[in-house]
């Protein structure tokens, strides 16, 4: 019989997060017993805790992100390099003009990110854990599925107890989404009905099979999705399942305390102000400049809108302009920053005036393009913020329901869900509506939240032109992924076209 030393079963658990074994030094245990030990002493919690951090970096960060893929990729967000030639290699020039390859390094660290997420979800479910573990475990899991496919469309899975030295399983288009959608399914009832909003739980559930089921026809043909009834009928039916949740005051829900003080947050990556700094900050210093007061002494400068979302917004709407009370004191306000910029002390800011247009992606000034400020900054707790990211929110999902309403004819009910929204953010009231109108409202509403790309490629629009970029073909419907996994799994397939 196979036989395991105590140093193998040591490492073991450190790798593992499991408790400590008590043996000799010298003693051997065979392989079942060694198993054994580890399935009745492993730490849930903490393994549990590095599935709940493999979200961090990987969805909201200036460098390979799920945020960036969606947004800057998009007509969102765009990211010329300025005079200091803060540029990354022109990575950021590569996405908005739709021009990467596949040894793009942010598509490479996403690809990975995810994937990590993946394994160490699986890994969970490899030590025998409860009902309640089992289910968070997989809901995180598919999560992490539910971006992989919609970036690459290809997700490498494994069973739990899978040979590590074999390749691994590869869903694809279809064939996954339904797999993650009979996933999520399972686990919704077994899951925690009452939160808190940073863990799995049922409502979180309910918001990613709306999006699934809203998305599934663009997973099984993203040049030509039919949206099937049925799909339509389940978004609705998952939207007004969600149970405890409101539309509430907009930035409620970017604040540092959003966690308590918002209605709508259905699922978050956790920020533990003063204790644990999350990815936030590096987010806020990409956007600001040195000039201007922020935690930590100032931005980077870079990242800015284009004049395309700007221009969607009415000039009442507080998604566009709101004097907040944390950020007012230190001379800006929560929306766009636009035009003259002013100090604490309400004095001009020589020379710092944000123009509308981004003339170029090489060379920009530092002034060219609005700023969003869409996440207030905790000034108490520079660099570890209390702001939890949004991932799922409550009016994301009945936007959801709106477009489903509308896709089977449902024009009025949709209309209502529309203008309720609308007019809770101080914007005008519609008449009628359709998809075009829609897909703006979603604009304006989530905007910089991580969703634009995957709208507008379900919209058709996503290969299209608009502020420094051109029309592109349908290769780019996908990320690239990267050439060494390719190699090393015969499942896996190059996206077309790299």
């Amino acid at each position: 019989m196979k036989k395991l030393t105590y140093y193998s079963i040591s490492l073991s658990l450190l790798l593992f997060s499991c408790t400590d074994l008590v043996e000799e030094l010298r003693s051997d245990l065979p392989n079942d017993k060694a198993r054994a030990y580890l399935e009745e002493n492993v730490n849930f919690d903490a393994l549990l805790e590095t599935v709940y951090r493999d979200f961090d970096a990987r969805y909201i960060q200036h460098a390979g992100s799920v945020w960036l893929l969606q947004e800057v990729s998009a007509d969102a967000a765009v990211v010329p390099s300025r005079p200091s030639g803060w540029d990354n290699g022109g990575v950021y020039r590569e996405l908005h003009t739709h021009s990467w390859v596949s040894q793009n390094p942010y598509l490479i660290s996403v690809w990975n990110g995810l994937n990590k997420g993946i394994f160490d979800a699986t890994n969970v479910l490899s030590f025998n854990p409860t009902t309640e573990i089992a289910a968070e475990a997989r809901f995180l899991r598919a999560f992490f599925m539910y971006s992989v496919l919609d970036l690459f469309n290809q997700v490498p899975f494994r069973e739990p107890g899978e040979n590590l030295l074999l390749p691994s399983t590869v869903l694809s288009g279809g064939e996954a989404v339904d797999f993650i959608i009979q996933e999520v399914e399972e686990v919704l009832p077994l899951l925690s009905a009452t939160g808190p909003d940073y863990r799995a739980n049922q409502n979180a559930a309910r918001g990613l099979l709306a999006k699934l089921y809203l998305n599934r026809a663009v997973y099984y043909d993203r040049a030509n999705p039919q949206f099937a009834s049925g799909d339509m009928q389940k978004v609705i039916e998952y939207a007004d399942g969600i149970t405890g949740k409101s539309i509430g005051f907009y930035w409620d829900s970017f604040g540092p305390d959003n966690n308590a003080a918002s209605d709508e947050l259905l699922f978050t990556i956790e920020g533990r102000g003063g204790v644990r700094s999350h990815s936030l900050w590096v987010w806020w210093h990409a956007i600001f400049p040195t000039e201007m007061t922020l935690p930590n002494g100032g931005g980077w400068n870079g990242f800015c809108s284009t004049p395309e979302i700007y221009d969607l917004f009415e000039d009442d709407d507080i998604r566009k302009y709101y004097d907040h009370p944390i950020t007012t004191p230190r001379g800006y306000n929560a929306g766009f920053l636009t035009g003259q910029q002013y100090g604490p002390d309400g004095q001009e800011l020589a020379g710092v005036v944000f123009t509308k247009e981004v003339p170029t992606l090489v060379g920009a000034t530092l002034w060219n393009g609005y700023r969003p400020v869409k996440y207030i900054p905790d000034y108490a707790n520079p660099g570890a913020a209390d702001n939890d990211v949004v991932l799922l929110r409550y009016a994301d999902v009945l936007l959801m329901k709106a477009e489903a309403l509308l896709r089977t004819g449902q024009d009025q009910q949709a209309l209502e869900i529309v203008n309720d929204i609308r007019e809770n953010r101080n914007a005008s009231s519609w008449e009628t509506i359709d998809l075009d109108l829609l897909l703006d409202e979603r604009a304006r509403e989530l905007y910089w939240e991580g969703h634009r790309r995957q709208d507008m490629v379900r919209y058709g629009k996503f290969l299209g032109s608009w502020t420094l970029k051109s029309p592109s073909s349908e290769q780019y419907f996908l990320f690239s992924i990267p050439p060494a996994d390719v190699l090393a799994n015969p499942n896996l397939e190059q996206n077309p076209g790299f």
